[in-house]
């Protein structure tokens, strides 16, 4: 026997045992290299397969009495490879009979090869009232698939012809499974030939049943099914329920993880075929490989948010990211180029999306196992399995077809339910956690809140000690800015005198009113200190005040005010100018020459260029004591700002000294005293500030 192209054979006579074992074609070159040296190493010696005849040429039959399962009819079985596509079932009844060789598997399993398979099986009915029989293949879907049933008399009966095109509606048995129903009667010799390509895997798991049989095997594997099925629907359900409650990821990636299982298993079902897509063959010939990239997807998917490993776990984190992205590009390009390997290469992506959830899940046990425990062990079961199904995908083992679906079913149940209770665990375990850390975070605040009151307590008398601080800094601020401008005169009219330039009468004049402004000034501010009061001059009020009726002197205090800001006028080249007035009025002359000194040391300071003038204007009920300037202006609001303590209009300008206290001192003189202060509105350019003096009666 020697090896042909796509791992068909053609008889040539006896082989030796070693050459014989590598003409198994669901081996690989690759696999048929290590299993020879298996072989080597063991002295492998039993009896070499290909020296075995054919189970049964044409002619010789099988007697049954009744329904005869696949482990009983594979060994009676025979089978031969077309790996051309071109012979018939004349071919096989004729030149090719000859080279049916016998079956080398519990069942017929050829790997994922491109030829076609025929199966021969040779069949006598020994019953006495049975005529109805059923060939049944448990797939769920053949690409082709034939069945010729060859009586005695060489009349032929093609019972069953599936293609890629073949809808579930087309089948001779509406069964999610393939049935091909045909009659035998007693005493009566068939030989059954089954032409078939899956597209993927060659596993056909072919059995023999009566009408009564295969009635028994449909109730039970449907109510098998259906209850699975049933299970699966109600954590569905749960799961979808608790997400529009609880709004939790983790129930979110359980639905996707539970629903694509279940789909798989309709799928390797049949079922699926059946209710969802009937007449969609070529789709179903594919879906494995679409339903198996999503469950690899969706398993990477929840392994991430069950184990939180964004987390605990980041470098896994972003390998499992990287395979929920790769995965499907692998998937897409390998259909593309070679569907069939691609189905055989799904079945390692699971292994591996499930080893790795399940190393990781190991990882989280040795710190947090109460969490992770259901998870661990569905994956556990589900590793058992996905390693099964590469064992005899990719590897060859033996195993039943029933075997391995039964071990998929109740795997997927188990792992379903499992991760159920460990999402609800999980749930459980957070909502415990939470209320925990709610009552630790209740008894921390009220600790907070008893620290609190005490430190109110502590904050309300330290800001009455603040405030009685702000107010005496407040008017030791104000002081100062009252007596800055006072002591430059002073300074510039002492100069004069170092310098040996001869004072003018005006000029004593004014350093004695000035003395005299500074005296009262100091002496108001120490009127609550430990001096007294009567201990300071008060020469300004005595210089001031008309001996006659007791009024202000305006012309007196509005001059010495002028003299007093000359110089500074002067540093900037500005023309002050104060028109001299003959009006006097009863009035706080300490308050009033701080008010107007403020308004004058501004308009100055404000004044890049031009001129200020200081004058007196008569009103029906008083006088008006007003200061225009040439400076920028100022705006109702911005005069509105002005008068707040601390605020200067223009902060950015360096080039301007001060704190922003003169207009607020003018405004607190002249509300203490009962005057107002206002601004002229309606100038283009410049400032102009009133400050109306009401007569008293």
């Amino acid at each position: 026997m020697i090896i042909g192209n796509d791992n068909s054979f053609i008889h040539n006579g006896p082989e030796e045992k070693i050459s014989l074992l590598l003409t198994i074609p669901r081996l690989t070159r690759f696999r048929q290299g290590l299993l020879f040296l298996v072989i080597l190493l063991l002295g492998f010696s039993s009896p070499s397969l290909a020296q075995e005849k054919s189970a049964l040429s044409e002619g010789e039959f099988l007697s049954v009495s009744g329904a005869q399962d696949t482990q009983t009819l594979t060994p009676h079985m025979d089978y031969l490879l077309d790996p051309t596509w071109e012979l018939t079932l004349e071919d096989m009844r004729g030149a090719q009979a000859e080279n049916f060789i016998p079956i080398p598997t519990l069942e017929p399993d050829f790997g994922y090869i491109d030829s076609r398979i025929w199966l021969r099986l040779g069949v006598q009915n020994n019953t006495e009232n049975i005529n109805d029989w059923r060939i049944y293949v448990r797939e769920n879907f053949l690409q082709y698939y034939d069945v010729y049933i060859v009586r005695e008399d060489g009349h032929i009966d093609h019972i069953e012809s599936h293609n890629p095109q073949t809808r579930f509606s087309q089948r001779s048995t509406p069964y999610p499974e393939l049935v091909s129903p045909f009659r035998m009667e007693p005493d009566e010799a068939v030989t059954v030939f089954i032409a078939y390509w899956s597209g993927g895997s060659s596993h056909a798991a072919v059995s023999l049943e009566t009408s009564e049989s295969f009635s028994d095997i449909a109730v039970g594997r449907t109510s098998k099914n259906y209850i699975s099925y049933g299970m699966m629907m109600i954590l569905i359900l749960v799961a979808t329920f608790a997400l529009f409650i609880l709004r939790l990821e983790v129930f979110w990636a359980y639905l996707c993880y539970v629903a694509s299982t279940l789909i798989y298993l309709m799928h390797i079902d049949g079922v699926a075929f059946q209710y969802f897509w009937p007449n969609a063959p070529v789709f179903n010939s594919y879906f494995t490989i679409v339903i198996g990239t999503i469950f690899v997807v969706v398993t990477y998917n929840f392994a991430r948010v069950f184990l939180q490993t964004k987390i605990y776990h980041p470098a896994f984190d972003k390998l499992f990211r990287a395979m929920i992205i790769t995965t499907p590009l692998i998937t897409i390009t390998g259909t593309l180029i070679d569907p069939q390997g691609t189905k055989l290469f799904i079945f390692v992506l699971i292994f591996m999306a499930i080893l790795l959830g399940t190393i990781v899940g190991l990882i989280a046990a040795m710190t947090r196992f109460r969490q992770v425990r259901f998870y661990l062990f569905a994956w556990i079961c589900g590793i058992l399995t996905a390693g099964l199904m590469n064992l005899r995908h990719n590897f060859g083992l033996e195993v039943t077809q029933d075997t391995e679906f039964e071990a998929i079913r109740i795997s997927i149940v188990v792992d379903a339910i499992m991760m159920g209770l460990g999402v609800a665990d999980r749930y459980r375990q957070s909502v415990q956690k939470r209320q925990q850390e709610a009552d630790e975070t209740l008894e921390i605040a009220q600790r907070n809140l008893r620290l609190n009151k005490r430190l109110f307590d502590l904050e309300e008398q330290f800001k009455l000690a603040s405030e009685l601080v702000i107010s005496r800094d407040d008017q030791m601020r104000e002081t100062v800015h009252d007596i800055r401008q006072p002591l430059h005169a002073l300074r510039l009219s002492v100069q004069k005198f170092e310098d040996g330039q001869n004072l003018t009468a005006t000029d004593k004049s004014s350093i004695d009113q000035t003395f005299s402004y500074l005296e009262d000034l100091i002496a108001s501010h120490l009127k609550d200190s430990v001096i007294d009061p009567s201990e300071v001059s008060s020469g300004y009020k005595a210089a001031t005040l008309n001996e006659e009726n007791g009024e202000l002197s305006l012309s007196n205090i509005l001059s010495s005010i002028h003299n007093m800001f000359l110089a500074d006028a002067s540093e900037k080249d500005l023309i002050f100018k104060y028109v001299p007035t003959s009006q006097n009025v009863s009035i706080e002359p300490l308050a009033f020459m701080r008010a107007v000194n403020n308004l004058v040391s501004n308009a100055i300071k404000y004044t890049p260029n031009g001129k200020v003038l200081l004058g007196v204007k008569r009103q029906e009920d008083g006088l008006s004591i007003q200061i225009h300037d040439t400076g920028p202006g100022m705006s109702a609001a911005e005069f509105e700002q002005a008068k707040q303590r601390g605020h200067r209009l223009d902060p950015e300008n360096e080039s301007v000294e001060g704190h922003g206290y003169g207009l607020t001192i003018a405004h607190t003189a002249a509300q203490d005293n009962g005057w107002t202060l206002r601004l002229i509105e309606g100038r283009q350019t410049g400032t102009s500030i009133a400050l109306d003096l009401k007569n008293t009666p």
